[in-house]
Protein backbone atom coordinates (compact mmCIF):
# COMPACT_ATOMS: atom_id res chain seq x y z
CA UNK A 1 0.00 0.00 0.00
CA UNK A 2 1.75 3.37 -0.98
CA UNK A 3 2.81 5.59 1.96
CA UNK A 4 0.38 8.20 1.98
CA UNK A 5 0.98 11.81 2.39
CA UNK A 6 0.92 11.74 6.41
CA UNK A 7 2.68 8.89 6.85
CA UNK A 8 5.77 9.39 5.36
CA UNK A 9 8.62 9.36 7.87
CA UNK A 10 10.77 12.24 8.75
CA UNK A 11 14.46 11.40 9.34
CA UNK A 12 17.42 12.87 11.45
CA UNK A 13 20.92 11.96 12.04
CA UNK A 14 24.04 13.96 12.79
CA UNK A 15 23.36 18.11 11.91
CA UNK A 16 20.99 16.71 9.41
CA UNK A 17 17.44 16.44 8.67
CA UNK A 18 15.79 14.25 5.58
CA UNK A 19 12.00 15.50 5.26
CA UNK A 20 10.35 12.85 2.52
CA UNK A 21 7.45 14.22 1.96
CA UNK A 22 9.36 17.25 0.64
CA UNK A 23 12.50 15.95 -0.69
CA UNK A 24 14.66 18.26 1.58
CA UNK A 25 17.67 17.25 2.69
CA UNK A 26 18.64 20.27 5.60
CA UNK A 27 22.07 20.62 8.11
CA UNK A 28 21.84 22.21 11.12
CA UNK A 29 18.64 24.27 9.72
CA UNK A 30 19.64 25.43 6.45
CA UNK A 31 18.21 23.61 3.23
CA UNK A 32 21.19 21.29 1.34
CA UNK A 33 20.60 21.22 -2.49
CA UNK A 34 20.62 17.50 -3.69
CA UNK A 35 18.72 16.22 -7.03
CA UNK A 36 16.33 13.56 -6.89
CA UNK A 37 18.15 10.63 -7.74
CA UNK A 38 20.91 10.99 -4.83
CA UNK A 39 17.54 11.75 -2.44
CA UNK A 40 16.26 8.53 -3.37
CA UNK A 41 19.67 6.56 -2.68
CA UNK A 42 20.00 8.16 1.00
CA UNK A 43 15.35 7.67 1.33
CA UNK A 44 16.33 4.13 0.67
CA UNK A 45 19.46 3.63 2.78
CA UNK A 46 17.58 5.39 5.89
CA UNK A 47 14.57 2.89 5.23
CA UNK A 48 17.05 0.04 5.70
CA UNK A 49 19.27 1.84 8.38
CA UNK A 50 22.01 -0.07 9.57
CA UNK A 51 20.85 -3.14 6.80
CA UNK A 52 22.41 -3.93 3.33
CA UNK A 53 20.96 -2.46 0.47
CA UNK A 54 22.01 -3.94 -2.80
CA UNK A 55 23.52 -2.14 -5.62
CA UNK A 56 20.11 -4.30 -7.56
CA UNK A 57 17.62 -2.53 -5.05
CA UNK A 58 18.72 0.59 -5.46
CA UNK A 59 18.52 0.02 -9.91
CA UNK A 60 15.24 -1.19 -9.39
CA UNK A 61 14.14 1.61 -7.21
CA UNK A 62 15.86 4.50 -9.44
CA UNK A 63 15.04 3.13 -12.93
CA UNK A 64 12.66 0.44 -12.96
CA UNK A 65 10.92 -1.47 -15.32
CA UNK A 66 12.64 -1.13 -19.34
CA UNK A 67 14.55 1.75 -18.81
CA UNK A 68 17.84 1.33 -20.22
CA UNK A 69 20.55 3.68 -18.85
CA UNK A 70 24.01 3.10 -17.65
CA UNK A 71 23.10 2.12 -14.56
CA UNK A 72 26.85 1.10 -12.88
CA UNK A 73 27.89 4.85 -13.80
CA UNK A 74 24.29 6.74 -12.82
CA UNK A 75 24.91 5.03 -9.83
CA UNK A 76 28.07 5.83 -8.76
CA UNK A 77 27.76 9.47 -9.90
CA UNK A 78 24.28 10.15 -7.76
CA UNK A 79 26.19 8.20 -4.89
CA UNK A 80 28.99 10.57 -5.14
CA UNK A 81 27.06 13.61 -5.39
CA UNK A 82 25.23 12.34 -1.94
CA UNK A 83 28.58 11.54 -0.41
CA UNK A 84 29.41 14.96 -1.25
CA UNK A 85 26.05 16.64 0.21
CA UNK A 86 26.91 15.00 3.35
CA UNK A 87 30.27 15.68 3.76
CA UNK A 88 31.45 12.18 3.66
CA UNK A 89 33.83 9.62 1.73
CA UNK A 90 33.90 5.95 0.73
CA UNK A 91 37.30 5.66 2.15
CA UNK A 92 36.47 7.11 5.86
CA UNK A 93 32.25 6.55 5.99
CA UNK A 94 30.55 8.61 8.71
CA UNK A 95 27.00 8.00 6.84
CA UNK A 96 27.42 5.26 3.67
CA UNK A 97 29.63 2.28 3.77
CA UNK A 98 30.10 0.42 1.08
CA UNK A 99 29.96 -3.26 0.52
CA UNK A 100 32.16 -4.58 -1.72
CA UNK A 101 30.19 -6.00 -4.23
CA UNK A 102 27.47 -6.06 -2.54
CA UNK A 103 25.49 -2.73 -1.76
CA UNK A 104 25.82 0.11 1.07
CA UNK A 105 24.67 0.81 4.60
CA UNK A 106 23.69 3.39 6.57
CA UNK A 107 25.73 3.55 9.36
CA UNK A 108 25.13 6.28 11.35
CA UNK A 109 22.57 6.60 14.25
CA UNK A 110 19.47 7.35 12.87
CA UNK A 111 15.99 8.79 14.52
CA UNK A 112 12.62 8.09 12.44
CA UNK A 113 9.92 10.46 13.66
CA UNK A 114 6.49 9.36 11.79
CA UNK A 115 4.85 12.11 10.48
CA UNK A 116 1.00 13.50 11.51
CA UNK A 117 -0.07 17.37 12.02
CA UNK A 118 3.04 19.55 12.25
CA UNK A 119 2.23 20.24 15.71
CA UNK A 120 2.45 16.55 16.90
CA UNK A 121 5.46 15.89 14.63
CA UNK A 122 7.64 18.48 16.32
CA UNK A 123 7.81 19.14 20.24
CA UNK A 124 10.81 21.28 19.84
CA UNK A 125 11.61 23.82 17.06
CA UNK A 126 15.20 25.37 16.15
CA UNK A 127 15.55 27.81 13.89
CA UNK A 128 18.92 29.68 12.42
CA UNK A 129 19.11 32.86 10.92
CA UNK A 130 21.95 35.51 10.74
CA UNK A 131 21.68 38.64 12.25
CA UNK A 132 24.51 40.39 12.15
CA UNK A 133 27.88 39.43 9.76
CA UNK A 134 29.55 37.55 12.47
CA UNK A 135 26.21 36.96 14.73
CA UNK A 136 23.92 33.49 13.92
CA UNK A 137 20.44 33.73 16.03
CA UNK A 138 19.19 30.23 16.70
CA UNK A 139 15.53 30.58 17.45
CA UNK A 140 14.16 27.79 20.00
CA UNK A 141 10.52 26.86 20.56
CA UNK A 142 8.61 24.35 22.52
CA UNK A 143 10.23 22.08 25.13
CA UNK A 144 13.70 21.64 26.15
CA UNK A 145 13.62 18.13 27.82
CA UNK A 146 15.54 14.40 27.99
CA UNK A 147 14.67 12.97 24.58
CA UNK A 148 16.20 12.91 20.89
CA UNK A 149 14.33 16.23 19.76
CA UNK A 150 16.42 18.14 22.26
CA UNK A 151 19.82 16.52 20.61
CA UNK A 152 18.71 18.66 17.63
CA UNK A 153 20.07 21.77 19.38
CA UNK A 154 23.26 19.95 19.61
CA UNK A 155 23.74 18.79 16.71
CA UNK A 156 23.06 22.73 15.00
CA UNK A 157 25.78 23.64 17.48
CA UNK A 158 27.99 21.10 16.25
CA UNK A 159 27.43 22.70 12.74
CA UNK A 160 27.87 25.86 13.22
CA UNK A 161 31.45 25.34 14.76
CA UNK A 162 32.17 23.41 11.38
CA UNK A 163 31.61 26.16 9.65
CA UNK A 164 33.34 28.34 11.67
CA UNK A 165 30.90 30.29 13.42
CA UNK A 166 32.22 32.16 16.59
CA UNK A 167 29.19 34.51 17.87
CA UNK A 168 25.73 32.66 18.64
CA UNK A 169 22.89 33.77 20.95
CA UNK A 170 20.05 31.07 21.65
CA UNK A 171 16.90 32.81 21.55
CA UNK A 172 14.86 30.97 24.08
CA UNK A 173 11.63 33.34 24.79
CA UNK A 174 9.32 30.76 23.23
CA UNK A 175 11.01 28.21 25.39
CA UNK A 176 7.39 26.65 27.63
CA UNK A 177 9.14 23.75 29.52
CA UNK A 178 13.31 23.31 30.26
CA UNK A 179 14.02 20.42 32.05
CA UNK A 180 17.65 19.14 33.89
CA UNK A 181 18.71 17.51 30.71
CA UNK A 182 18.09 20.30 28.20
CA UNK A 183 19.99 22.70 31.04
CA UNK A 184 23.21 20.11 30.22
CA UNK A 185 22.59 20.49 26.46
CA UNK A 186 22.69 24.30 26.60
CA UNK A 187 25.37 24.17 29.07
CA UNK A 188 27.30 22.15 26.86
CA UNK A 189 26.81 23.62 23.49
CA UNK A 190 28.19 26.76 25.45
CA UNK A 191 31.17 24.70 26.57
CA UNK A 192 32.11 23.76 23.39
CA UNK A 193 31.53 27.49 21.63
CA UNK A 194 34.41 28.33 24.36
CA UNK A 195 36.58 25.93 23.87
CA UNK A 196 36.60 26.59 19.87
CA UNK A 197 37.24 30.10 20.84
CA UNK A 198 33.82 31.80 20.58
CA UNK A 199 30.76 32.47 22.76
CA UNK A 200 27.27 31.52 23.38
CA UNK A 201 24.97 34.07 24.61
CA UNK A 202 21.57 33.15 25.58
CA UNK A 203 18.48 35.81 25.76
CA UNK A 204 15.02 35.37 26.49
CA UNK A 205 14.74 33.52 29.46
CA UNK A 206 11.45 33.93 30.98
CA UNK A 207 8.66 32.30 33.95
CA UNK A 208 9.69 28.95 34.49
CA UNK A 209 12.34 28.33 32.16
CA UNK A 210 14.39 31.77 34.18
CA UNK A 211 13.46 29.72 37.28
CA UNK A 212 15.06 26.47 36.28
CA UNK A 213 18.66 28.48 34.37
CA UNK A 214 18.54 30.04 38.57
CA UNK A 215 17.97 26.94 40.44
CA UNK A 216 20.51 25.36 38.58
CA UNK A 217 22.93 27.88 38.57
CA UNK A 218 23.46 28.16 35.01
CA UNK A 219 22.91 32.31 35.45
CA UNK A 220 26.36 32.12 37.04
CA UNK A 221 28.19 30.37 34.13
CA UNK A 222 26.84 31.49 31.15
CA UNK A 223 25.81 35.15 29.84
CA UNK A 224 22.49 35.28 30.11
CA UNK A 225 20.26 38.53 28.12
CA UNK A 226 16.90 39.71 28.80
CA UNK A 227 16.51 39.83 25.04
CA UNK A 228 18.36 39.03 21.56
CA UNK A 229 18.93 43.20 20.97
CA UNK A 230 20.43 43.25 24.27
CA UNK A 231 22.74 40.18 23.66
CA UNK A 232 23.28 41.46 19.97
CA UNK A 233 24.49 44.60 21.16
CA UNK A 234 26.93 43.02 23.36
CA UNK A 235 28.69 41.41 20.77
CA UNK A 236 28.80 44.57 19.33
CA UNK A 237 30.78 45.94 22.13
CA UNK A 238 33.17 42.87 21.89
CA UNK A 239 36.46 42.41 19.32
CA UNK A 240 35.14 40.57 16.11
Amino acid sequence: MPLQQQDLPHYRFGPFEVRIETGELLKTGRRVHLQRKPFEILAALLEQSGKLVSRESLRQRLWPGDTFVDFDNGLNTALSKLRDALGDTAENPRYIETLEGRGYRFVSPVQEFATGPVSQLRELEVQRKRIDPDVVLVEIAGKVVYGPECQQIEWLTAGLLEEGEKKVIFDISRVRHLDSSGVGIIVMCSCKMNEAGGELRIAGAEGHVNAVLKITKVDKILALYPSRAAALAGFAGTAA
